[in-house]
């Protein structure tokens, strides 16, 4: 991105809010390895917040062995600490990145369709491969957050992708190079503004190519395989357009591991779907 661009960006996205007391809280208290009974304390400050993580406890994904639980303490406890985190990242992403104007061809709720895929494509793919699979959840929930920037303080840019897009019948990220910004970039300033991990910085920014200077970067690529898996599986971001990316030569393809967690989540798509419906649709 040229340097004067840069510094236009970076002055309009001083704007972008900070995420949520609550949301906050129960991310600091994650990582400090609270209690169960701690974290029901903190997310009952925002009871919307707590109905919801109830709500998507009791869904089909979680609820099928277990039964109905009324407790939040209980709803935590079945889903994990790490699920706990990407809901209240992802509840409060859709709050403050919330579109003001509608865009023709740009579908928020699609886009956040193709992150829970992208997200849950990551996690099994990491479960293959022996890898922090709760952490490439995270990532995959988080890798397009530049688009949702680039509607909600670009507006101007981001109807000249669309724009573009739709004429050349190309991807968001090709339709971009023409503009010249690009949602990997904007959502690695995001994310190191919120003050996230370097690992997640990086794997944000390279998540299109996770090939630099020669070498694979593994995060980066979970991410790009997870993309592309979630394409693959129905989790499609744009209206139109689902041609896969191209894979970059020097990283290295297993197609028998892809297909398998595409099958994976084909099989699953509407449970997962049905979990997250009370985050994506607020």
């Amino acid at each position: 991105m040229e340097k004067d661009r840069l510094a236009e960006l970076t002055k309009r996205l001083e704007k972008l809010p900070t995420l949520p007391q609550t949301s906050q809280k129960v991310l600091s208290a994650i990582e400090k390895d609270a209690s169960a009974k701690e974290l029901e304390k903190i997310i009952y400050e925002d009871q919307a917040l707590a109905a919801k993580i109830l709500k998507i406890a009791n869904s089909p994904l979680y609820a099928a062995a277990s039964g109905e639980t009324k407790s939040l303490k209980m709803a935590i406890v079945r889903l994990g600490f790490g699920e706990v985190r990407n809901i209240v990242l992802a509840s409060a992403l859709s709050y403050i990145l919330k579109p003001s104007a509608t865009f023709k061809k740009f579908d928020m709720l699609r886009l956040w369709t193709h992150a829970i895929g992208t997200a849950r494509a990551a996690f099994l793919l990491g479960e293959q491969e022996n890898s922090d699979a709760e952490m490439l959840y995270s990532l995959g929930l988080l890798h397009d957050i530049g688009r949702l920037v680039e509607a909600v303080f670009l507006p101007d840019y981001f109807l000249k992708i669309l724009a573009i897009q739709e004429a050349k019948s190309c991807s968001f990220y090709e339709a971009e190079k023409e503009v010249g910004i690009f949602h990997n970039e904007i959502g690695s300033y995001v994310a190191q503004k919120w003050r996230f991990s370097e690992d997640f910085v990086r794997a944000i920014k390279n998540h299109h190519q996770p090939v630099q200077n020669g070498k694979v970067d593994k995060i980066s690529a979970f991410i790009f395989k997870a993309d592309i898996v979630a394409r693959a599986a129905g989790f499609v971001p744009e209206e139109d357009y689902n041609k896969l990316p191209k894979w970059p030569k020097a990283l290295p393809l297993n197609k028998k591991e892809l297909t398998k967690v595409i099958l994976a989540l084909k099989k699953e798509r509407e449970d997962l779907l049905q979990a997250w419906h009370p985050i994506i649709s607020s």
